[in-house]
């Protein structure tokens, strides 16, 4: 009975704990969506702040990412071709290439690329901020961390998942062409055709919100994580790594939700 007791106590503190994670989560969220929103807040310094964090985390890993895009993409439709044609069902390749590297492989690894690069140095970088007592003497020098700190690196990372993933995408779609029907223009028109038949309104519409949602799950919950932080140095890496099995999860989380809506 004791036994039951303390398991049934456990499990309600550690509900509590998820909810006050995710209130307080979705608290910030709404806290940077009016500063967002706020005229005043886009001046000089802050556009300066929001550059500067689309350049660390997109502009100085294009290189990298584009050659591990271009690896993924090969490696992917070599399996994808290579099957159709085991089954019969090579006239479909082309429409299989789309769905399942532009629409949801390649969103996905990019989110995954940018969490293990920059969400974990924005964890650490905040931790360390909160530890040092960094962020309340910016609030006590009437400098607002909101604006100046974390509301770029939410701008910052959105921006940069949306361009790395469509940049990925256009990579995937020009490796499937040359893949599929080689150096030549033959296969132009049926393959723009299977493109614009797949690639309509709603499902650009819905990939450019679940990679919002991606660039969201990158850098607001590294910030968050490090935010809780107690001011004791020895907690930032246990911070850190809290922080990004959670952005893993909520990773993942949207990919499925994604996945239920579209064919489910």
């Amino acid at each position: 009975m004791n036994f039951l007791a303390a398991s049934i106590e456990s499990l309600g503190a550690k509900i509590v704990g998820w909810f006050t994670v995710a209130y307080g989560m979705f608290a910030f969220l709404a806290r940077a969506g009016l500063l967002l929103l706020d005229p005043t807040t886009w001046n000089r310094a802050t556009f300066d702040v929001v550059i500067k964090q689309v350049y660390f985390t997109a502009v100085q890993i294009l290189h990298i990412f584009l050659a591990y895009a271009v690896v993924i993409s090969w490696l992917i439709i070599s399996i994808i071709l290579s099957t159709a044609r085991d089954f019969g069902l090579s006239e479909f390749a082309s429409e299989m290439t789309i769905r399942t590297l532009v629409l949801e492989l390649l969103p996905f690894l990019t989110a995954l690329f940018i969490a293990l690069r920059s969400g974990s140095a924005i964890n650490t970088e905040v931790a360390l901020m909160k530890v040092n007592n960094e962020l309340d003497a910016l609030a006590h020098c009437k400098v607002p961390p909101m604006q100046f700190e974390f509301l770029p690196r939410l701008v910052g990372g959105v921006i940069s998942v949306i361009t790395l993933s469509a940049l990925a995408g256009l990579l995937a779609l020009l490796v499937g062409y040359l893949a599929i029907y080689g150096v030549n223009t033959a296969g132009f028109e049926p393959y723009t055709r299977t493109i614009a038949k797949i690639l309509d309104f709603q499902i650009l519409a819905g990939l450019v919100v679940k990679c919002v949602l991606f660039g969201l799950a990158v850098t607001l919950i590294p910030v968050t994580a490090g935010l809780e932080t107690p001011k004791k140095l020895f907690m930032v890496p246990v911070s850190v790594l809290r922080g990004m099995m959670r952005v893993f999860l909520a990773i993942v989380a949207i990919e499925v939700v994604s996945l239920a809506l579209k064919y489910i």
